[in-house]
């Protein structure tokens, strides 16, 4: 029988306020964040950060946070949670495939439907449920609009794939920053599948209310399901950096279920995806020590503040490649506030974020 609802992960990051926690890492981002002042001080200091050390064998890995903890709108960045719901959709699809041999593609889908949708229904979040019911298009994934069987010339099923047009809006959505691809894959997975997903597995917690949490489809046709954030009030797009960069840590190490979506690696491929190099801030000439290999960016309004001005944030989860060290890091930064026009972060303020990153990544020291 196969287990859609596993509980939570053990934590993947060494215990933070621990005796023997790598502290290199954050004496060295706290050295920074003490020397900053005037404007540097100023945007730095309320943009939090998540950088953590990907050492090879190594199962709780040191890390360095600032404003970690905190819940912050982050528009696109949270896209990776409906990226993550449509692997792990597909990653159990096809574990009842193997286990239960289904004779016919309408076969499986009735298995997957049999061991998926009672589960669902009962791990939808409190919030979900008050606004769009236990059942329904909002709550159960679509199964037939996410995945394929691809079957052998007897019409036996011999694997679980995306269905194209949900591959196609899978690339449209990560590749190509479009609002109507997250939503097609948002309404594929499923608001309450989703995010009941994420509580189980521990990436957030349904107490605090602290998390990733994806219950927009940034179109406005779904009805948004909001929680408390720091930096924007009641939103439906929110996480915190240090429980993004435990997925991201968890995507890359492969210490996922359902293992490292590697297939999926290719649409955060690309180093000029980063703000970092997109602005001209890191090269990807040899001569730079620290390139990002990986990387979904994130941009969006605020609502207006006391004043009726309209800022923006900007955000992004990347894989940073060490060159001199032969070694990764993943980071995560968020609520990097810009004024809402030309529209594009300017290199200044990306410059800025980017000396936060290179102080806890060059200050790492490996046990």
């Amino acid at each position: 029988m196969v287990e859609l609802f596993t509980g939570a992960y053990g934590d993947n990051l060494q215990e933070e306020g621990a005796a023997d926690r790598n502290r290199s890492m954050q004496n060295a981002l706290n050295a920074f964040l003490g020397g900053l002042s005037g404007a540097d001080l100023g945007m730095l200091e309320r943009t939090a950060l998540t950088v953590v050390a990907l050492e090879d064998g190594i199962d709780t890995h040191a890390w360095a946070g600032h404003r970690h903890q905190e819940v912050h709108y982050s528009a696109s960045l949270v896209k990776l949670l409906a990226m993550y719901a449509a692997h792990t959709l597909r990653f159990f699809s096809e574990t009842v495939r193997q286990e239960q041999h289904p004779a016919t593609a309408d076969d499986l889908f009735v298995a997957v439907d049999s061991a998926f949708t009672t589960p669902i229904k009962n791990h939808v979040p409190m919030k979900i449920k008050a606004v769009h019911g236990a059942a329904g298009a909002k709550i159960v994934p679509a199964y037939r609009t996410v995945l394929k069987a691809e079957v052998d010339s007897s019409g036996k099923p011999i694997a679980v794939v995306f269905a194209p047009g949900y591959a196609s809006d899978l690339e449209r959505m990560l590749l190509h920053q479009e609002n109507d691809g997250a939503a097609a894959c948002i309404h594929g997975v499923a608001f309450g599948f989703m995010n009941g997903k994420s509580a189980d597995d521990g990436f957030f917690n349904l107490v605090d209310q602290r998390g990733i949490w994806l219950a927009g489809d940034y179109l406005g046709q779904w009805t948004p399901v909001p929680i408390p954030s720091t930096n924007d009030g009641l939103v439906a797009q929110a996480t915190t950096a240090i429980d993004m960069a435990r997925l991201f840590t968890r995507m890359f190490d492969g210490s996922l279920e359902s293992g490292a979506p590697a297939d999926l690696f290719h649409m955060l491929a690309g180093s000029g995806r980063s703000w970092f190099h997109d602005r001209g801030v890191w090269s990807t000439q040899p001569g730079q020590r620290l390139v990002a290999t990986h990387s979904k960016v994130g941009i969006g309004p605020l609502k207006p503040n006391s004043a009726g001005i309209v800022e923006q944030v900007v955000s992004e989860a990347l894989i940073v490649h060490d060159r001199t060290r032969h070694m990764n890091f993943v980071v995560v930064w968020q609520n990097l506030k810009v004024p809402k026009e030309p529209g594009q972060p300017k290199r200044p303020a990306l410059e800025r974020v980017a000396r936060m990153v290179e102080s806890a990544v060059l200050g790492f020291v490996p046990t």
